[in-house]
């Protein structure tokens, strides 16, 4: 038993021994960097593999090819799909719920139920009733409106974009002091 317990702590010894030894060494020096002189040649830009360029054309041209699918195929079925609803299927019965709920509300969208499902579908519940522009700096039309998703991100992209700097600014802040 006492044979065991002193190789353990040899052992234990042997495996502890470098960390010791380089924990009371001196730090290492870092050796000088010597900076590029213009006579060693400086920067020389490598030309573009092929297979990268090619690489890069076939996603820009399968992305292509989808975004003209879903323009010329996707929206326009879409649309004659909520055609016919909007005339004869289920998006009538919602759009005669909505108009229940309007006139309860004596057309305002502040008040009464669903409101927001009312203020997303007021083109469609009264289409001659236009919404108030989203962005009052951009001329009054049909795309300047807060449901328009191309507004609707740009928005938070840019509340995105805000926001790290206001939190990079505070955090500097907060280490700085």
């Amino acid at each position: 038993r006492r044979r065991t317990m002193l190789a353990s702590k040899l052992l234990l010894a042997l495996s502890l021994a470098p960390a010791a030894l380089a924990f009371h060494a001196a730090p290492p020096v870092a050796p000088r960097r010597r900076l590029p002189t213009r006579a060693s040649g400086g920067f020389e830009p490598s030309p573009v593999e092929a297979s990268v360029i090619f690489q890069q054309l076939a996603v820009v041209g399968v992305s292509g090819a989808a975004a003209a699918f879903w323009w010329t195929v996707t929206v326009p079925e879409k649309r004659l799909e909520i055609s016919r609803s909007k005339k004869r299927g289920e998006l009538k019965d919602v759009l005669d719920e909505l108009a229940a709920a309007d006139a309860e509300a004596e057309g305002s969208v502040l008040r009464g139920d669903r409101r927001v499902a009312r203020w997303l579908l007021t083109d469609w519940l009264a289409p001659d009733q236009r919404k108030e522009p989203a962005l009052p700096m951009l001329p009054q039309g049909k795309f300047n409106s807060g449901d328009n998703p191309i507004l609707a991100a740009g928005a938070l992209i840019l509340a995105a974009g805000v926001a790290n700097a206001l939190g990079e600014r505070a955090v500097d802040l907060v280490q700085g002091s």
